[in-house]
């Protein structure tokens, strides 16, 4: 059976509510982190919503273990906080275990934004949980929204609130911690919207064609 990927669904139907009635969205550059060279697996773009999915090089979309996800909508009156408190609040109606940390609330050029972990123990009755590192862009009448994400082995979350990340391989785990703590500074530092020049006017003597229904996301095995 397969299962749509748990914080694209949950944007998905916030973002539906009102895409019929939203123009195109804006474009701007994502950067995309150091590391392993990244490779787009899913765009669509319609009806004020935008939806790209990039992979490593070498990962499949069945068996990956790292994804980013970018995705820009009509933001309905929702702050940064407020939307990642709502996707937060999903996510962990699905998972055994779950806790946030490391919210950084953020105004830069006039634009608000906001920044969080997520850390999912066990996804539903399947082997893996989740780390998701969240930020979150309102523009305009817009929100933009930039996940990286990790699949992993299920993994405990004490009653504290602090996250497990240890599966029995010290240097991998310290290379995972590392990992996290850098994506999150990128966030934090790089990812910024970027202003571009609007679109041309397109000729008046020909009626535009009419935006296509965003495809459904994709699906999790």
């Amino acid at each position: 059976m397969s299962l749509l990927r748990p914080t694209v669904l949950l944007a998905s139907l916030l973002a539906a509510t009102a895409a019929c009635a939203e123009p195109a969205t804006l474009h701007w550059p994502v950067p995309m982190p150091s590391g392993p060279a990244w490779r787009i697996v899913d765009l669509r773009e319609g009806k004020g919503v935008r939806h790209e999915e990039y992979l490593p090089r070498g990962q499949g979309l069945e068996d990956y273990r790292d994804r980013i996800l970018v995705q820009r909508f009509a933001a309905q009156d929702m702050g940064p906080d407020t939307y990642l408190a709502y996707i937060a609040a999903g996510l962990a109606r699905h998972c055994t275990g779950f806790t946030t940390s490391g919210l950084v609330s953020a105004t830069r050029d006039g634009l608000s934004s906001a920044t969080r972990t997520a850390y999912c123990g066990n996804f539903e009755n399947r082997p893996y949980g989740y780390v998701i590192a969240q930020k979150a862009i309102r523009d305009g009448d817009h929100l933009f929204v930039v996940e990286r994400e990790w699949r992993l082995p299920a993994f405990a979350i004490d009653d504290t609130g602090m996250a497990s990340l240890s599966f029995g391989m010290p240097a991998e785990d310290e290379a995972l911690k590392r990992e996290i703590h850098v994506a999150t500074r990128w966030l934090l530092e790089q990812v910024q919207p970027g202003r571009i020049a609007p679109a041309p006017v397109q000729n008046t003597a020909a009626p535009a064609p009419s935006p296509k229904t965003p495809p459904r996301p994709a699906k999790r095995r």
